[in-house]
């Protein structure tokens, strides 16, 4: 579940991996409670090898924030993709997590048709 602990001059970096659902989440509770305990600097957190996430995992993530956030800290997350992205969005949750916002890509009338040619 959990990959790695780093703590270094720019905060404390955490890799999770696995699903942050109910049971995972619950493994995870006590490492957040003690980061934010001991925390003196800011908190990211690597979700990038988190294949699933639910309220559960959501519940955990809001609640070291807000307790971050009492103490002059901030939590963010990185390397979010997939289902877990998806959720964060829908719920307006990647602004307060510091997920970088998607750059719309645009294309040409004849590429958005199918009709460019391959270079």
């Amino acid at each position: 579940m959990i990959s790695s602990i780093q703590s270094g001059l720019n905060g404390n970096r955490i890799n999770v991996s696995g699903m942050l659902d109910a049971d995972g989440a619950s493994a995870l509770r006590p490492l957040l409670e003690q980061i934010v305990i001991g925390a003196n600097r800011d908190v990211a957190i690597d979700i990038s090898e988190v294949a699933f996430m639910d309220g559960s995992g959501i519940g955990a993530l809001a609640f070291t924030f807000k307790r971050l956030l009492a103490r002059g800290m901030a939590l963010k997350l990185e390397g979010a993709s997939g289902q877990p992205l998806a959720l964060l969005r829908k719920l307006g949750l990647d602004r307060t997590f510091g997920i970088a916002p998607v750059t719309p890509r645009r294309i040409g009338f004849a590429a958005a048709l199918g009709l460019a040619r391959a270079a």
